[in-house]
């Protein structure tokens, strides 16, 4: 089937989930007018004579001559850009009129247009990060899934020490930034960690560079450098959720990647904590005697 009758059952998919002209016009930067002639006259016609024989290029000629408001040159210039913008539209992403959620709403729109720079992320990786628990490397798996059919984003997964996995969403731009998100507690408790990632200028890098936030045990924010390593395609889930998170302790520590990892992540100055602390003065005096405790952890 040729791009104008793709672009026509495309549109019809749309229209039948309720989106209206006027908001595939506003992400197409199309007049409504003229979507709508080609929707209501120009391609229905174009695929019935298609289906009955008639050539592509007479087809066209002969579906365009019942409007006076789209242009074969302008149509056929455009048709590539159109067809991917609309390919990009999901029922579920054009926000409601009264506007009930547009921040997220423009998250996910964006991250349909970068769905071809996530799969290039796809694998298992390992990451590596200073540990919590003592002055040492800790070794997480992590692995990024490539695009199902209906998911605008892929779904990443991490492992706790405990054991455990989170699911969690990625977002991977063109321009060198890309984020993993997960929630670290149960359902109906909210533990943001957010992975900044800075992706290099190359596709299937081996190594990935970034800085993730989370919370210390004690619900204290703490950010640290990380480092994602591939080890190679993605595996099934089972095997996976088999994994597990370790510690390498600093005497432990024999190859020398593992030296470099160490020596990159788990400095002073590659960890930030931040921790509550109000005294009954409640001054500038608290922003100091924090700094002095952090000092000694």
């Amino acid at each position: 089937m040729d791009k104008l009758a793709l672009l026509y059952e495309r549109m019809k998919k749309l229209r039948e989930s309720g989106v209206k002209m006027k908001e595939i016009s506003e992400e197409t930067d199309i007049a409504s007018s003229v979507l709508s002639s080609l929707y209501s006259s120009v391609l229905p016609m174009y695929v019935n004579l298609l289906s009955s024989g008639t050539e592509p290029e007479a087809a066209l000629d002969q579906a365009l001559q019942q409007v006076n408001n789209v242009s074969k040159r302008k149509l056929l210039g455009c048709l590539d850009d159109l067809y991917e913008k609309v390919c990009h539209l999901e029922p579920r992403l054009i926000s409601a009129k009264n506007g009930e959620r547009p921040f997220l709403d423009d998250i996910e729109k964006e991250a349909v247009r970068y769905l071809p720079n996530a799969g290039i992320y796809a694998g298992l990786y390992l990451a590596y990060s200073a540990s919590s628990f003592s002055d040492g490397l800790k070794v997480e798996p992590y692995m990024i899934t490539s695009i199902t059919d209906g998911n605008t984003m892929p779904k990443v997964y991490s492992q706790n020490m405990s054991g455990d996995y989170y699911v969690g969403i990625g977002l991977f731009s063109p321009f060198q930034i890309g984020y993993l998100m997960f929630n670290e507690q149960k359902r109906l408790q909210l533990a943001l960690k957010v992975i900044y990632l800075q992706l290099p200028i190359l596709e299937y890098p081996d190594l990935i560079k970034g800085i993730y936030l989370t919370h210390d045990y004690n619900r204290n924010p703490i950010a640290r450098r990380i480092l994602f390593v591939r080890q190679g395609d993605e595996i099934p889930l089972n095997e996976f959720a088999e994994l597990r998170t370790r510690v390498i302790s600093k005497d432990q520590i024999e190859t020398e990647e593992e030296r470099a990892y160490y020596d990159y992540t788990c400095h002073t100055e590659d960890i930030i904590k931040s921790m509550m602390l109000v005294s009954p003065d409640k001054n500038i005096d608290d922003l100091r005697r924090e700094k002095r405790i952090l000092g000694f952890l």
